[in-house]
């Protein structure tokens, strides 16, 4: 564990800090919106934002999947297809904490709740991408009134990121938006030989 640790606490810390970046742009996106009392559109910017966030998450991932594919087929060792998903619940821990502190607000009142309500507020904060979809009224109440919808907002992340890094181990792509176009290599990724004239 401490090897894996020295390894990717990088990685762990890039998912982070594309959340914690991605989040002020959705709480600035949804304050925008609810200042124009727009809930529509702070549900699409929201939906936005969060489809933003995992493109980031699949980037970062997909490229440390390569990596460990290169290394591993060069040293014939098998692949660690859970990697991925450790890296994204390690990044996620904090949201993991908070929703964990969240829930008993739902059941117990007092000083408990007072304490639910705080961890609530840094969460929508942490995960501010979410803000204008968590908004959005469902049997009467906001979403973010449901203590359950916290673990359910990480599930994304965890899955698109383990997703991304299996993609990467196996060199697959899910998009050809980050593959480099070069008009000299053909598909079995040799160079184009030039005809003489």
């Amino acid at each position: 564990m401490k090897k894996f640790f020295k390894e990717y606490s990088y990685s762990i810390f890039r998912l982070f800090l594309n959340q914690f970046a991605i989040a002020l742009f959705g709480i600035a996106l949804a304050f925008a919106c609810g200042r124009a009392e727009n809930m529509t559109l702070r549900l699409w910017t929201s939906i936005f934002a969060v489809l933003f966030y995992l493109f980031l998450l699949y980037a970062s991932m997909w490229e440390v999947g390569a990596k460990d594919g290169i290394r591993a087929r060069a040293r014939g060792e098998k692949y660690c297809l859970w990697r991925g998903f450790v890296m994204s619940l390690c990044a996620n821990g904090l949201n993991i904490l908070l929703a964990l502190c969240i829930l008993p607000g739902a059941f117990v009142g007092g000083a408990v709740k007072g304490f639910s309500s705080a961890c609530q507020l840094i969460a929508l904060l942490l995960e501010g991408m979410y803000l204008g979809l968590l908004a959005t009224p469902v049997m009467g109440a906001p979403l973010n009134t449901y203590p359950w919808m916290y673990f359910v907002i990480v599930l994304p992340a965890v899955l698109v990121t383990g997703g991304a890094y299996i993609l990467g181990l196996h060199d697959w792509h899910a998009t050809n938006i980050l593959i480099p176009k070069n008009k000299d290599v053909k598909n079995n990724g040799r160079p184009e030989r030039k005809k003489n004239k």
